[in-house]
């Protein structure tokens, strides 16, 4: 999928998504108590590619192919639909949305370490040819 892609390039555009990915989910959880309020989850792989070839969109999942605005992607996935719903019709999740940021976090966390470690041996390398 990422093939011949700059391992930078890579864990950059991931940090970025996955900023974008925390935003939702604190945005999932803001809303937890909305009446009708249906949780967006991002469509990390999809939109990461995206940015790896320099499209500016988010992928986002959508229960219905006119949310947001957007035509259906294709091949989009879900992972996880939200069928269930409160008595005010909210399908938020809040365990779920709270994992969920744990997760995005962990991931960010470990894309910069990641990056980190790579222009660190690249700084290594430099320093070696001098």
């Amino acid at each position: 999928m990422f093939e011949g892609v700059d391992t930078a390039r890579l864990l950059h555009g991931a940090m970025k998504v996955a900023v974008t990915n925390h935003t939702l989910i604190a945005n999932n959880i803001a809303n937890a108590d909305t009446p009708g309020y249906n949780p967006t989850q991002l469509d990390f792989k999809a939109t990461l590619q995206d940015v790896i070839q320099g499209k500016r969109s988010v992928a986002l999942r959508k229960t219905h192919p006119l949310h947001l605005g957007g035509r259906p992607r294709a091949g989009a996935k879900f992972e996880r639909k939200a069928i269930l719903s409160k008595n005010d019709f909210n399908k938020v999740d809040l365990e779920h949305e709270m994992n969920a940021l744990n997760k995005n976090s962990g991931n960010y966390d470990l894309f910069g370490a990641l990056l980190t470690k790579r222009f660190t041996q690249a700084r290594e390398m430099l320093q070696r040819l001098r």
